[in-house]
């Protein structure tokens, strides 16, 4: 059985992938700090940023390391753009060196869509090369910039090591777990759809902002886990790949999907709509690439998502 470190696992993303991957792999987790304790895998406790940290992993060889950790707006309070340099930079120039000393010749790194920011609105599917276009404005720029120089980290250990670097770009990935709460400019702030569904539930009305007709990918955490299994077996993938579904679900839709799930009577629920209010991102990724090197297909649709994730979701945590 492959031995996997997964690093940064204490998040959604980093349980999600845990709790698909332990059937097939022997996987060590690592989390920055005790949030994340389970008997299912073996948990170590890791900070990225400091190189003597990875010490404690060296008794293990392991064949595939999968970078989850990472700084992001969305897990920052307050605003410290320094953070980002500490941890999407050197957290990761640690990695790969532990990777480089360690003989480890696979990683798998999980990059933000914020490099093709500039290609949303335009109506064509992104294409895996697609020309960054970075925002350079707001709490975000630093983010996406160190993500981008991580990436440039991962390209440089390849070519100069011979090391197979995989990098997913995600738009947001859903996740089946109780993490209902992100930040926006440093402020903590409750995620959107758990907000939609508590207010479907409970007030038999919901509130669609912007253009209803907006469509994004929404990959589901069970399918973006298939990928990276995937992705552990590939030999011969190299470089950066599209995560994404390539069926765009419109803000609509996934209103109208909502109400199926989670309302006895969906003639009951009021929507309102509010089309002064700030419109969520219009586009979807091109998976022609990652489909073909993957041998990768979309398993979870829309409602079966929700199905699964009604079974955990506890309205009385959402505020």
């Amino acid at each position: 059985m492959k031995k996997l470190l997964i690093i940064g696992a204490s998040g959604s993303l980093g349980q999600g992938l845990v709790s698909s991957l332990k059937k097939d792999y022997d996987i060590t987790a690592t989390y920055y700090n005790n949030k994340m304790m389970r008997d299912d895998v073996k948990t170590i406790q890791l900070d990225i940023t400091d190189i003597k940290s990875f010490d404690k992993l060296s008794n293990t060889k392991y064949d595939t390391v999968i970078l989850v950790a990472g700084m992001m707006p969305a897990n920052m309070k307050g605003y410290n753009p320094q953070s980002y340099i500490d941890v999407n930079v050197t957290g990761t120039l640690n990695v790969l060196e532990f990777c480089r000393e360690q003989n480890i010749n696979k990683i798998i790194y999980i990059m933000t869509f914020s490099d093709v920011s500039g290609s949303f609105y335009s109506g064509i599917p992104i294409k895996r090369d697609e020309i960054r276009s970075l925002n350079y404005k707001g709490d975000h720029a630093v983010y996406a910039i160190t993500k981008v120089t991580a990436c440039e980290l991962l390209e440089h250990y390849h070519q100069d090591f011979g090391m197979q670097t995989i990098i997913f770009r995600i738009p947001t990935v859903y996740c089946d777990d109780e993490n209902y709460f992100y930040y926006v400019d440093g402020k903590q702030r409750t995620k959107a759809y758990f907000k939609m569904i508590k207010s479907v539930v409970e007030d038999k009305k919901i509130e669609i902002w912007g253009n209803p007709t907006n469509a994004k990918d929404m990959p589901y955490i069970k399918d973006f886990a298939r990928l990276i299994g995937k992705a552990v077996e590939n030999t011969i993938a190299q470089g950066i790949y599209n995560a994404g579904t390539e069926q765009p679900i419109s803000l609509e839709e996934f209103i109208n999907a909502i109400i199926k799930v989670f309302s006895s009577d969906s003639d009951e629920v009021q929507k309102i709509y509010k089309p002064e209010k700030p419109s969520q991102p219009n586009f979807t990724f091109d998976m022609s690439e990652t489909n073909k090197e993957f041998q990768f297909n979309i398993k979870y649709d829309l409602i079966t998502m929700l199905e699964e994730m009604k079974q955990n979701i506890d309205l009385d945590k959402i505020r």
